[in-house]
Parts: C-alpha cells; structure tokens; sequence
C-alpha cells in the first residue's frame, strides 16, 4: 500500500512539473514575439528618425548650390515707336532672298520649236486673216487668194507688224501670263489662235475648191 501511495505522489508531482514546463514555454513565446514587435517598432522609428536628419541636411545642400550658382538678371528694354517701325521695314529685306536672274531669251530659243513665238505668232496672224476674210468677203464680193493679190503690201505690212510686236515683249521677259488680266488669259489667246489657224485653212481649201467666195 505504502508503495502504491508514493507512485501516485510522484506521478502527481511530474504532472504538475510538465504543466509548469509548458507555461514556461509559452512565456517563452509570448516573450519572443513581443521582442520581435519591439524590434521592429524601433527599425521604423529609427529610419523616421534617419529621414528627418536627412531632409534638413538635403536642403541645406540645395540652398547652399542655390547660393554659389550666379543670379540670371533681367534686363527690360524699351524701343522707341520709330526704331520698332525702322526695325520691320529693315526685316523684310534682310530675310527676302535675291531672285535667281533667268537667261535672257534671244532670237533663237523663241523661234525654236518649243518656243513660244510660232504658234503665237501664228494664232495671232490666223486670228486676224480669219476676221478680216469674212469682213472683206462681204463687203467685196472676192475670194481669200484675189484679196491677197489685191492687197500684197497691206498684208505684208500686218504680218510684219504683227510678228515683231509678237517678239518685242518676249525678249523683254514679259509673257503674256504675267500681263493676263480678267478674262484675257494666256490660254484663251492661244486656245482661239489655234481655232482660227484650223478655221482659216478650211477656208482656204473650201475656196480653192469652189468658184465663189464661202461668206
């Protein structure tokens, strides 16, 4: 009996200790956990403390280079009425470029065949034969070739007359584009010289076919 009573002792008593071991563990813990909470409020508040050490340091630094770097001065300058004026009449001219000098035209570039005197030249005689075959046909009663015979110098002079007040202006760099106004453009005058170039040929083969003149 007596051995009975002293194994319930001692197993009373280890279970007593292993509950206060794990208490103690616990603690242990609870201990553990706190210190790492604390550890980590102190690393926050140390780098707070780092950042506003910083700040009044960095901007010390800025003023400092602020202060060696030289000051911008402004300089306000008031001109005159008369210089502004003297100043946009001078502007113009100076960014204007020089206009490229073109070749002067001679006798032969304008007579070439891509120069524009024959079939000006033409249109404007056919323009005037045309006109002046229906006016005097009415009026006389005669055939192109019989007004032609009749009148040699009076058709001479106009062709004459014609073909160099055709050449005057070109050799003076003056087309007929550049003094085009209103409803006399260059490409109506060349359009109805060759009309009256193709008007006056049929003319000419209508008659030379037929005893009579046509108007």
């Amino acid at each position: 009996m007596e051995n009975r009573t002293r194994e319930g002792v001692l197993k009373g008593r280890s279970s007593t200790f292993g509950d206060r071991t794990r208490l103690c563990s616990k603690k242990k813990t609870r201990l553990r956990r706190q210190t790492s909470i604390l550890t980590a409020k102190d690393m926050a508040l140390s780098m707070k403390t780092n950042a506003a050490v910083r700040l009044p340091s960095a901007r010390a630094a800025i003023k400092a280079r602020a202060r060696q770097q030289p000051r911008l001065r402004t300089v306000v300058v008031r001109a005159s009425e008369e210089e502004v004026k003297s100043t946009e009449d001078a502007a113009p001219k100076s960014t204007i470029a020089s206009p490229v000098s073109e070749p002067t035209p001679t006798f032969g570039s304008l007579m070439s065949f891509s120069g524009p005197v024959p079939e000006l030249a033409n249109g404007r005689l056919a323009m005037l034969g045309f006109s002046s075959a229906i006016l005097l046909e009415k009026i006389t009663g005669e055939k192109v070739f019989r007004l032609v015979q009749d009148l040699p110098l009076t058709v001479a002079f106009l062709a004459v007359t014609f073909i160099v007040a055709t050449f005057i202006p070109l050799l003076k760099k003056e087309t007929p584009e550049k003094k085009a106004t209103g409803i006399f453009q260059a490409n109506a005058e060349m359009w109805n010289g060759r009309a009256a170039m193709l008007g006056f040929a049929l003319l000419l083969v209508i008659e030379a076919n037929s005893k009579g003149p046509f108007f």
